[in-house]
């Protein structure tokens, strides 16, 4: 998943959480290989392709580019993709409605995802990820991309602001969404059961599946952020369905 660069935003209102600073997302980038939310072996192919029974797909942003979705639906790793709508307050990722369109028309299985940041009121997130994602035509249950720490507030706050984002998601779609976010970052601050009632994406760039703190269950493990697709130039976000999960997990309707 990813982040984007943006304005500062106005002095909070009272019921927003502390503001804190925004990442270096090329920085970010540069060092995505070696960070501990997400890779265990920090030198390790991440262009690996890991077998198992669970289907493989993708999730996309404008950092894709211009993607041919007609090859990308040849892609025998393709049944499903994530394709980002929003971030924050007001970001609207300009290649979202492409790219759902294009993908629908393909006949891909295709959902929407919103990156959650720690220092914006949950209905500014919500509103923002309303303005561009159609509840009707999702395909797949939204998800939430929550990979930004609680820099500037305490734990707590943060899952107590994360709590009142989702269960708002979750009225809006008339679904629970399903949480985005790495092994590391979960066993440190979601492993106390609060998002029990959440499905989960785990990214993990592994050789091996990776393993939640009291054995948590999730369903679906993003292995690698350097792979390949038909009908897309460069690296792609992959992952596969964990265990005895499938499609029929993640299914809107």
């Amino acid at each position: 998943m990813d982040a984007q660069k943006v304005k500062k935003p106005k002095k909070s209102k009272k019921y927003e959480p502390v503001e804190i600073p925004m990442p270096d997302v090329e920085a970010e980038k540069a060092m995505m290989d070696h960070s501990p939310l997400y890779a265990e072996e920090p030198n390790m192919d991440f262009g690996l392709q890991p077998t198992g029974n669970g289907a493989h797909g993708l999730d996309v942003s404008h950092y894709q580019g211009n993607i041919n979705w007609t090859e990308v639906a040849k892609d025998e790793h393709a049944t499903y993709v994530y394709i980002k709508a929003t971030e924050g307050k007001n970001l609207i990722d300009n290649k979202y409605q492409y790219n759902f369109n294009q993908a629908k028309k393909a006949g891909i299985m295709t959902g929407s995802y919103h990156f959650y940041r720690p220092n914006v009121s949950s209905k500014v997130q919500l509103d923002n990820m309303l303005s561009v994602v159609d509840v009707k035509r999702q395909d797949l249950i939204p998800m939430i991309d929550v990979e930004v720490g609680p820099k500037g507030m305490s734990a707590e706050t943060f899952c107590q602001n994360l709590e009142n984002f989702l269960e708002m998601v979750t009225e809006a779609f008339g679904k629970r969404p399903i949480i985005y976010t790495g092994r590391n970052f979960y066993n440190k601050y979601f492993s106390d059961g609060r998002f029990k009632h959440y499905k989960l994406m785990i990214a993990f760039y592994s050789s091996e599946e990776p393993v939640l703190y009291n054995d948590a269950d999730y369903v679906i493990w993003q292995y690698t952020p350097s792979g390949s697709a038909k009908g897309i130039r460069g690296d792609v976000d992959k992952s596969r369905f964990h265990g005895r999960h499938s499609l029929r997990d993640i299914m809107f309707r």
